[in-house]
């Protein structure tokens, strides 16, 4: 497996994490989004996000309704492959793989990465929000204590500018990735069991 290049930052941008509309249910298609950003460090191009859309089996199950987290996990991972395909550049190849049903915030930690990313399906309370259910993509990691996963979260916005009127988010150096809430391994969240994923960034030739 390949290492990737480090990425070019701009400190001044206030906003690098892709958010949910308040009345949609798309937070698994945001976190496959984010994901490919923390990874590449790029944007997702309009045109891109249209394609991968398609890919989308039924949209009123993930805009208006109950959203991804009643998808077989199968299907939801290979839904995560296609979107991926979908949003990258030619040389980029990502791998999908399911992470224990039992791993924990701590476990979930250990699997982040200069390459790796988790994407996960969770109820409970985080540092800013408190989601009954709710699809994230964990993007890096903090010893502590406690140690911490740090999120890029397509709700962490509103949820928090509509509460408190504030907003930013964290820039991670170590990895060139940013966040906007986290979970510690003393929240006591709820990860359900067959929605949790790492993804991958590797070579053609990886």
């Amino acid at each position: 497996m390949s290492e990737v290049p480090p990425r070019a930052v701009d400190p001044s941008a206030r906003m690098q994490i892709y958010f949910q509309g308040i009345l949609d249910s798309a937070c698994f298609l945001y976190a496959s989004a984010n994901a490919y950003k923390a990874l590449t460090g790029k944007r997702v191009p309009r045109e891109s996000w249209n394609q991968a859309i398609t890919r989308v089996p039924d949209a009123a199950a993930f805009l208006g309704g109950p959203g991804a987290t009643e998808l077989h996990h199968e299907a939801a991972q290979a839904l995560i492959a296609a979107l991926l395909v979908e949003l990258s550049d030619p040389g980029e190849v990502f791998a999908v793989d399911q992470l224990a049903a039992t791993a924990d915030i701590a476990e979930l930690c250990a699997e982040v990465s200069t390459d790796t990313v988790v994407l996960f399906a969770y109820g409970g309370p985080t540092e800013f929000q408190h989601p009954a259910a709710h699809i994230v993509c964990g993007v890096a990691t903090s010893v502590g204590p406690p140690a911490t996963l740090h999120l890029a979260c397509s709700t962490a916005f509103w949820g928090r500018y509509l509460k408190t009127g504030g907003y930013d988010e964290r820039h991670h150096p170590d990895l060139g990735r940013w966040s906007n809430d986290a979970i510690s391994v003393d929240d006591g969240v709820t990860i359900a069991p067959n929605f949790r994923w790492r993804i991958t960034l590797s070579s053609p030739h990886g």
